[in-house]
């Protein structure tokens, strides 16, 4: 009887053997960036013998997305999730507040570009971010342009025919984050300050989607990404992606023999780029304090200097805190990658992160939608934000 009662607490304890407390940890981290976190993680178990992660990848954003879904309405969610913030605004209630569990320091070490509070409350800290930045090919554009200008004559300079697959730029619909990255530089915002209001089609929305209209009739715009184009031997003069997509982008160059470069974006009324990836959030239902705990160390563990580091040596993602990405080894690191020195100062000058409003999850899919039919040119720039206002007007 003893022994059962043992076992009970136990296993209300999360711990997985008599001292050892288990959490899992859902992911999104294919190839070698899930061997990346596979490695953090064994060090953390070496360091940390009294918790054990159980690492589980959950396939892509998508299937992640769906699976925390499902497992937040059936009160079953894993321990640990990584998540965009336009998912975590629809399952608030079953977070964890951070502030309470992680140290004033490591909050405070975090990039202001990163602010993490839905509603007054701290739930998710920044783990894999990148930024949006220049890739251009010096072959066909020798000087990277600085400004919105030069970036429009470039890409009309170059061209677009089809029958010799070049093109003077490219775009991906199903990335609206490029144009809310035009809507920023031009001074705009989907909402103002205090979501009264929208604001996606005002002047500065419609300098945005008029300029990225012009750009369209000299682009590539296929929802697959530009990578897969560029390594069919489709020459592109330079365009918008992630930091995240370096290696990507560099080894299609590779394959097809063409140079490609990095270059900060360039800049209209200012030089904002709008950041992109996943946050770290801490479920509570069906936890343990002890499994919050260990969860919560394993976040701390996470962002400290040398394995933020590490991970963005090897991921290609970005280092989040200030002690991380102003200390001597990312530093040294990106002395002699300007490429990655490229990534960080963009970051540093100008990142911006989602809008953390409830129903941005559904604001974004109709970003997703207009931004497609910007590209295609069904309907005016003008038609067609008016269109999307109205749309974000009853969600709001």
């Amino acid at each position: 009887m003893r022994k059962f009662a043992i076992a009970v607490l136990v296993c209300a304890l999360g711990v997985g053997a008599l001292g050892q407390v288990t959490i899992s940890f859902w992911h999104a981290m294919s190839g070698a960036l899930g061997t990346t976190l596979a490695e953090l993680i064994d060090k953390f178990h070496k360091e940390n013998p009294g918790i054990r992660v159980d690492l589980v990848y959950q396939g892509g954003y998508g299937t992640l997305q769906q699976k925390l879904t499902a497992a937040v309405a059936a009160g079953q969610p894993p321990t640990l999730a990584q998540q965009y913030e336009n998912w975590t605004t629809g399952w608030l209630a079953a977070l964890v507040d951070l502030d309470l569990f992680l140290s004033e320091a490591i909050l405070a070490d975090l990039l202001p570009q990163f602010d993490q509070r839905f509603e007054g409350r701290v739930v998710t800290v920044p783990f894999n971010k990148s930024i949006l930045v220049l890739y251009y090919r010096p072959d066909l554009v020798p000087t990277p342009p600085t400004t919105w200008a030069e970036f429009e004559a470039e890409v009309a300079r170059i061209g677009k025919d089809e029958a010799k697959g070049v093109y003077g730029t490219a775009f991906r619909p199903p990335n609206p984050e490029i144009f809310l990255t035009l809507l920023h530089q031009a001074g705009g915002s989907i909402l103002n300050e205090d979501w009264s209001e929208t604001t996606i089609n005002n002047a500065q929305g419609l300098a945005a989607a008029e300029f990225a209209a012009r750009l369209a009739q000299y682009a590539l715009v296929q929802s697959g990404y530009i990578s897969d184009a560029i390594q069919k031997g489709i020459a592109i003069g330079m365009f918008i992606d992630t930091s995240a997509g370096y290696t990507y982008n560099m080894n299609a160059a590779k394959t097809a023999g063409v140079p490609l470069s990095v270059a900060p974006l360039p800049c209209n009324v200012n030089c904002a780029s709008m950041i992109q990836g996943t946050n770290l959030a801490i479920f509570s239902p069906n936890q343990s304090r002890a499994q919050v705990q260990a969860a919560a160390k394993l976040i701390e563990f996470l962002l400290r200097e040398d394995n933020i580091v590490y991970w963005a040596q090897k991921t290609g993602y970005l280092p989040v805190t200030r002690t991380a990405i102003y200390g001597q080894l990312w530093q040294g690191y990106i002395a002699g990658k300007p490429e990655q020195k490229v990534m960080t100062d963009q970051l540093i000058a100008g990142g911006f992160g989602q809008l953390l409003h409830p129903r941005y999850m559904d604001m974004r899919s109709l970003l997703i939608t207009y931004w497609e039919l910007l590209l295609k040119g069904e309907g005016t720039p003008k038609a067609i934000l008016d269109a999307l206002a109205a749309e974000i007007e009853a969600l709001r």
